[in-house]
């Protein structure tokens, strides 16, 4: 996906823009993200709509699109939740939109009577990292670095050091202590 959606990502270690992302390259592919506020949201970060046919809306709250916009530490969860709500749409939109063509209707499934893999809470929190942390490039950024500690890894990519934690513990991927 990253290969579509901007390969220069995949070079080098590196930050995704995902306000670049959203402003100009996901509404080419049919998914528009736009801010929206609390009484659309709730009390959610985010939100993705499974309803249409074609194009795909992600909803996030004024208060983090501000932030995104922003950029810096403050921008981290709002990119990481941007991210987080793509992996709703890319991986879960098509499959709620067959199921509602089919039964008109949705099937609800205790988190907990499910494996984390087939959670689809995990599984957008999955696509979030490896799109902003992708393999190829942590690889290349091990490389580099004689120690890989989360905050590295953090101040390269521009995520929190605990979407750093969670997405390399989904990996299995260990990291060094950090020495301070």
């Amino acid at each position: 996906m990253l290969e579509q959606l901007d390969p220069d990502v995949l070079k080098k270690p590196q930050p995704l823009d995902v306000l670049r992302l959203v402003d100009d390259r996901l509404p080419k592919f049919g998914i528009h993200v736009s801010p929206a506020s609390r009484e659309e949201l709730g009390d959610r970060a985010g939100a993705t709509d499974p309803q249409g046919r074609h194009e795909i809306e992600i909803l996030i709250g004024e208060e983090y699109w501000e932030r995104l916009e922003e950029g810096g530490p403050p921008s981290y969860f709002a990119k990481t939740t941007v991210c987080h709500e793509l992996g709703h749409g890319v991986l879960h939109v098509p499959v709620l939109r067959r199921r509602l063509l089919l039964t008109d209707c949705f099937a609800r499934v205790e988190r907990k009577a499910i494996k984390a893999y087939e959670d689809p809470e995990w599984q957008a929190w999955a696509f979030a990292g490896a799109i902003l942390m992708p393999s190829v490039t942590l690889t290349m950024l091990k490389r580099r670095h004689n120690l890989l500690t989360a905050e590295v890894v953090a101040a390269t990519y521009e995520v929190s050091t605990q979407m750093v934690n969670s997405h390399l513990k989904r990996l299995r991927w260990p990291l060094d202590r950090s020495t301070d």
